[in-house]
Formats: C-alpha cells, structure tokens, sequence
C-alpha cells in the first residue's frame, strides 16, 4: 500500500508542482513554415473614454471579453478569411442625476505585416437592442517601431480641434529652398548636403523625402542620398526664422571627414509661405480618406516629436500617412442613475508563427480601463479549440476553452499564446513585469524533475533497505544452502555498503537498464 501510495504521489508531482498543463492533439500542420519571415499583428485594446477634459463619473459595472479563436492562419491568404475575433461586452453606469454623453474611441492601431488593409466591416459597435452604432474613423500620428505593429495609449486622443499649442503653428512661417542638381558618373556613394546656421530653437529644418540630420563644424546639416549620373529635384523647409547662412552641394560621404565633390548651385526659394499653407499644400496630394483636421494634428505631431535634432528629417504627406493610427469614435448616452450595454467587435491578429515556433500571440491592452471612475468586474473567455500554451493571467480550463474572472481590473496587460500541437503547460501564476510565463513555467518544471529524482533515490533507497532485511531473514533461515549456478547479487549495491562487489559489465539493475 505504501509503495501505491509514493506512485501516485511520483505521478502527481509534475502537475502539481508546475500547474495545469495544457495538452493538444499533435497537429504536423502547426510546424509547416509561415509564409513570412517575421509577421507581426497588431495589439487590442479596451475602449478609451473622452469627456472633453472633466472627470468622467460613468464607472463600469462589469465587462466580459470573449476571445473566438476559431483558427490560426498560416499564410496571408488564411488569415484574410480568419473568423476570429473578440468580442468586449460593457455594463456602463451613471450615479449621477444627470444624463451624461461620452465621446468613446475604439483604438484599431494599424495595418498588420500581412494584411494590405483592414476590414472596415470586421469592426462594430453594437447597442443592447442589437442596433449598430455608428462610427467615424479618426487618425492620429504613432511612430511605429522597427517591425511597425504595436501601439499604446500614452499618445494624445483624436482631437476636437487644431493643434495650435506647440511650435508648429498655422502662421509660423516657412522659407521653401529647392535644387536641382546633377550628380557626376564618378560619384559613387555620394551624399546631397544642405548647410545651415540657425538657432535651432527658433528654426526647425527638414528635407522632402528620406533623409538624416547631424551637426558638423558649428553648422546643422541635412543629408540625402544621391544616385550617380542622375538628375533630381530635393526641397528643404525650414519652418520659423529664416537661416542666417545656408549652402549646399555634394560630398563624398556625410560627416567632418567630406569631400566636397560639386556645388549644389543656387536654390530656388519660396518666401511668404506659413505652415498652415504648406501642410495644406501636401494635404491636396493625399486621397483625402483622412480628415484634414486630423492630418494637419498628426504632421504636428510628427515634427514635434524629436525636439531639436531628429534622425531622420524628412517631411512629406507619404511620411505622414506611414504612420497613422486608426481610432473609431462614436457617442454614447448613459441616463441619470440608468445603465447602458454595448458590445465592441474587432477581428483578432496575432503574431503569425515563424518556421520553427508554431505558436501564435495574441495581445490585448486592459490598462485604459483604469481611465473610469469605478470598474466593478471582468470576465475573459477564451472560447478555442486550441491550446493555450501560456498567458499573463490564471486561466482555468472548461468544456468549450478557458476562462478568467475578477472583481477590479487587473493589473499589467494581457497576452495569450496558443498553439496546435502538444504542448508544455503554461504557468498560470500572472506576469507583472517580472519573469515571463515560459521562464516560469520552465523553472517550475525544473524544480519539479529535481523533486521528482529525490523521491526516486527515496524509493529505491526504501526498496534496497527491504530487500536487504528480507535476503538477511533468508540467509538466516537457509544458512549454508546455495542454490547451483546462482550468485546472490544487491541488486542496490550504492544504498547496501555491505553487499558484494558488482562486477564489471554487470549494467543492470532491478531488471532494467541503467
């Protein structure tokens, strides 16, 4: 009994010690190669909340989010017809005496890697009775990172009005310096240069198109690329007092160690422009799909961004378009002392596995509902028929998926990683900035190997200890009698230091092998 009993305490242990392992039928199409090298999704968000700059008394009483992950695409083509998607169901309450309206936006963030553009109708707002609400769309500027996906909300909200409050103003006037130039054959590799002397606290440069900034000898200095034996047109502003000296021409490389190569000639300059013109002006080369108020906001944004000096310098409506975010907003009306119930729909887009990973991620940002006044509970369904491999917060398993509740909102943001194939467990213990779940999980697997092979040694250690009384009480009784052509060996000689010597090539143990 007591050796049943250690068994199914062995057993147990793994599970026990590192949490529920979740397991999936193994599934070889999960390891076929995407058909991308690195495709990223972009990032979910709760609903953030505008009250035209007062405190917001609307609190939410509950929310339910209900991820369907009805299938995880392998190729661009799969993931157009994905039906996945989350669903956000809010339970929104007015304490006060009076009706209050709600400029809500819908983050949507941008265009994945592998999709050419978003699905208009994959988005809604839905009413309690079923009717849809409607939505406007709304941009504003994000410098996307390097793989140009993921976005938060520490940004400005889409705005009511102009941005007149930095130094990009609709009359800050704008001196517009165009060349002409011609680069020699002979001039491989070589770099277009535009000088200038300016308090750059007063004077903001940039370049139409690509291009760096950098400061050499006292003097600011923009570069663009130049291709040999070619004749382009390149226009520099610079936006707020004019330079008080400027030129211009091409060098063999950027930087102190540049050698002029030719003179750029002399620019053909545009006085009497401001920046509200200017931005209008680029603003007439674009489809018009976004609002002019929201271009203009953006392009401020964008200028504003890196302060004295940036990186890259250039400025163009093409620069500007890049790096939209889309928001939905619509209005929302909660009664004095009533409640209103909406439903949020947006299509789910994961990071798309690599050749070797067969996982996919799903993130989705919960800290913009730490924006109401009160937030009662939450509940998180992930309705699959996969595996959820990890996740920042403690699911547990049910019939149709898993499931997560609480009553406040929970802290940090939430990442769920699924899979096909068979999987390890995930570590249900929440990740809040610290060790990432996959850690975890692998050192609570550790932990639990080691305790594994220390009640292994305990077993065995046991199971010599009683073999050795029983042989004893043999010998006692048998005392002189050995049976033909059998040598008894301990079959534990490390746990019996007073048994034979094992003999060399004698490499079993108990029957089996070593």
């Amino acid at each position: 009994m007591k050796g049943k009993s250690l068994s199914a305490f062995l057993l147990a242990l793994p599970v026990a010690t590192g949490g529920l392992f979740a397991s999936c039928a193994k599934n070889t199409e999960a390891n076929a190669a995407s058909a991308y090298g690195r495709t990223a999704g972009v990032n979910g968000s709760d609903i953030v909340v505008d009250c035209g700059g007062a405190e917001c008394p609307v609190v939410v009483a509950d929310e339910t989010l209900t991820f369907y992950i009805d299938d995880l695409p392998l190729t661009k083509e799969e993931a157009e017809h994905s039906t996945s998607r989350v669903e956000a169901r809010y339970t929104l309450e007015n304490p006060t005496a009076e009706d209050v309206t709600l400029t809500v936006f819908f983050p949507v963030g941008f265009v994945p890697d592998y999709l050419a553009a978003l699905d208009d109708d994959r988005y809604s707002v839905t009413a309690e009775d079923g009717t849809q609400v409607g939505l406007t769309k709304r941009y504003t500027y994000h410098e996307r990172g390097y793989y140009g996906t993921a976005f938060d909300l520490d940004g400005e909200l889409p705005r009511s009005d102009f941005n007149e409050e930095t130094f990009f103003r609709k009359d800050t006037p704008v001196t517009e310096y165009t060349y002409t130039v011609t680069v020699p054959q002979s001039a491989e590799g070589s770099v277009f240069t535009f000088r200038f002397d300016a308090n750059l606290s007063r004077t903001k440069v940039f370049s139409s198109g690509g291009g760096a900034m950098g400061i050499n000898n006292g003097m600011g200095e923009v570069y663009r690329n130049v291709q040999p034996g070619q004749t382009q047109q390149i226009v520099v502003y610079a936006i707020g007092e004019e330079p008080r000296k400027t030129d211009a021409g091409i060098y063999s490389m950027s930087g102190a160690s540049a050698q002029l190569i030719a003179e750029a000639g002399k620019p053909q300059e545009r006085e009497g422009l401001t920046f509200g013109a200017l931005v209008q002006e680029l603003y007439a080369e674009t489809d018009g799909s976004v609002g002019y108020r929201d271009f203009y906001n953006a392009t401020v944004a964008m200028l504003s961004e890196d302060g004295d000096l940036r990186f890259s310098s250039r400025f163009d409506a093409e620069a500007v378009l890049d790096s939209l975010m889309l928001w939905y907003e619509y209005e929302l009306t909660v009664p004095q002392n009533g409640s209103v119930v909406s439903t949020v729909t947006s299509p789910l887009m994961p990071d798309l596995p690599s050749e070797s990973s067969g996982r996919w991620t799903f993130d989705y940002l919960l800290s913009p509902g730490q924006q109401w006044a009160d937030f009662g509970s939450i509940t998180i369904n992930v309705e699959t028929e996969f595996c959820l491999e990890s996740a920042s917060l403690q699911f547990t398993e049910t019939e149709t998926g898993y499931t997560y509740t609480k009553e406040g909102l929970p802290l940090g943001e939430l990442s769920l990683v699924v899979m096909r194939k068979e999987g390890m467990g995930y570590d249900p213990q929440p990740v809040d900035g610290g060790t990432s779940t996959l850690t975890t999980a692998l050192i609570l697997l550790g932990v639990a190997l080691g305790i594994s092979a220390a009640v292994i040694i305990v077993v065995l250690c046991v199971r010599a200890h009683n073999n050795k009384k029983m042989r004893a009480e043999e010998e006692r009784l048998n005392r002189g009698k050995t049976e033909e052509g059998k040598i008894d060996l301990d079959p534990f000689p490390e746990a019996n230091p007073d048994a034979p010597e094992r003999r060399d090539g004698d490499d079993r143990r108990d029957g089996g092998d070593v």
